[in-house]
């Protein structure tokens, strides 16, 4: 590799020796991402209501446009 360092598979590789990063072990609190899940899911909800709030309202505007 002539000395150049690069990247393979998210580890480092660098004169043949691969180089993982060490990473601190951190408890997942099932709960903590349910909860994140459905604030997410429910602020997609949101936008897409929204969305089809607007494109009805174009809808009924451009009919009463082209009515008069």
């Amino acid at each position: 590799m002539n000395s150049e360092k690069s990247i393979a598979n998210g580890n480092s590789v660098y004169e043949g020796q691969i180089y993982r990063p060490k990473y601190s072990s951190k408890k997942v609190y099932i709960n903590k991402l349910l909860s994140r899940h459905k604030k997410q899911k429910t602020k997609e909800r949101i936008e897409t209501l929204v969305f089809v709030c607007l494109a009805c309202v174009l809808v009924v505007i451009s009919g009463i446009i082209v009515s008069l």
